[in-house]
């Protein structure tokens, strides 16, 4: 398995729901909200940058509001950090801590790529009987790929 996995999962989730290319996003007032420590303005905003929605879009400020929201406890932050770090190969170690982080918080997303980063050793060192406890968290929240790796291993 190759890292393209990470690409399976939406994104980002901005406003609520999935980053679509057409959504109207007010730059001027997510960047307010951002410099005053909204954690929901800085992941909305690191999402606009990482997908080029209203902006240039712009890796290292896409990782720079990811991060001041993800450091604020933002699961969904910690997610599209952890994403972005490895789609634009920067970082497995630190993807993998920030993945860890999103998937101790039950996002069922994060606990299904932790399962295949134990599995596959990405970022830290394979461990499948870590990452088969990851996948079943997942799968029992209904996680369809999960649910399918899982049932593979056994």
């Amino acid at each position: 398995m190759n890292k393209m996995w990470w690409l399976v999962l939406p994104l980002v989730l901005l406003l609520g729901g999935p980053l679509q290319a057409e959504q109207a996003v007010d730059i001027v007032k997510l960047q307010k909200g951002a410099a005053a420590g909204n954690a929901y303005d800085q992941l909305n905003l690191g999402a606009a940058y990482d997908n080029g929605i209203g902006v240039k879009r712009d890796v290292d400020k896409a990782l720079q509001w990811y991060q001041k929201a993800a450091e604020q406890g933002l699961a969904e932050a910690q997610f599209n950090l952890a994403h972005l770090m490895v789609t634009e190969e920067i970082s497995s170690v630190a993807a993998a801590e920030w993945m860890r982080k999103a998937a101790d918080q039950g996002m069922t997303d994060a606990e299904y790529l932790m399962g295949v980063i134990y599995m596959e050793g990405i970022g830290l060192e394979m461990d499948p009987a870590e990452g088969r406890r990851w996948l079943k968290k997942a799968a029992a929240k209904g996680h369809a790929e999960a649910q399918k790796m899982f049932k593979e291993l056994r």
